[in-house]
């Protein structure tokens, strides 16, 4: 339980001090919201057909994840539609 304290207390001081930030995600508001992009963090995208919701992950959460980390092996991406097959998504 103190490792866990400890752990908790250097992610606040790191937050203080703006370290905590993680991958943009091209949408300065959002970045100041949400932290930008956070390593093991799942994220769930919800809206109505057409609100542009693959478009907002492609971009932000495809896109320029990808773009930052050319090259970067141990860098992955786990995406999962309910409603898009893959064919589709790689169409888009």
């Amino acid at each position: 339980m103190r490792d866990f304290i400890k752990s908790l207390y250097r992610f606040i001081d790191r937050g203080r001090k703006g370290l905590n930030i993680g991958v943009s995600t091209g949408i300065p508001k959002l970045d100041h919201v949400v932290g930008g992009i956070q390593k093991q963090t799942f994220t769930l995208i919800a809206g109505d057909t057409g609100s542009g919701k693959t478009t907002f992950f492609l971009y932000c959460f495809l896109y320029l994840p990808l773009k930052a980390h050319l090259g970067d092996s141990k860098f992955k991406i786990v995406y999962y539609s309910l409603e898009m097959t893959a064919e589709m998504l790689l169409a888009k």
